[in-house]
């Protein structure tokens, strides 16, 4: 595709973003691991929150791709975003599940819906792509954005949860 070469540059900074968040959220679950471990709802947000700094690294692997034709990569996005979206789905499915307090707990704090926003732009960019024109492109940055922010305010808040909730 002619015009992915300008986006090298994109995809190797939201790579490389991505595997650092990714890195840094394997960290601090580690650290929390007991706590996280007692409570569904926590166990649930960490695993959205490693769903949604994964999507910009699989972004960034179909983009960075070389020689690759744009229905090729429109497909790999149009794969990844629906992927990225069931996947929240089960987890959101699997967070309904426990008790009034972890509930609570999970609904602070979730992020599904920007998720959830994130998978429906990846598709509509893959779409975009796959049908032939190079600007899908151009609704991988805003996805890109809403991943991290999402996963950065959903990591904080479930690491640091107001104590009426623990």
């Amino acid at each position: 595709m002619a015009g992915l070469v300008d986006w090298e540059s994109f995809g190797v900074m939201t790579g490389g973003a991505s595997g650092a968040l990714t890195g840094l959220l394997f960290v601090a679950v580690s650290l929390n691991a007991d706590r996280i471990a007692r409570h569904p709802g926590l166990r649930a947000i960490a695993a959205q929150t490693l769903v949604l700094f994964m999507a910009p690294l699989a972004m960034a692997t179909a983009v960075l791709t070389p020689r690759q034709p744009g229905w090729v990569l429109g497909t790999e996005l149009m794969t990844a975003g629906l992927c990225g979206g069931l996947s929240l789905l089960v987890i959101g499915w699997r967070k309904r599940g426990p008790g009034s307090a972890d509930a609570r707990l999970a609904g602070l704090f979730d992020r599904r819906d920007t998720g959830i926003v994130v998978m429906v732009l990846m598709v509509a960019g893959g779409a975009v792509l796959a049908s032939g024109a190079p600007e899908g492109l151009y609704a991988l940055p805003p996805a890109s954005l809403v991943a991290f922010v999402s996963g950065v305010l959903s990591a904080w808040n479930f690491l640091l949860p107001p104590p009426a909730m623990l």
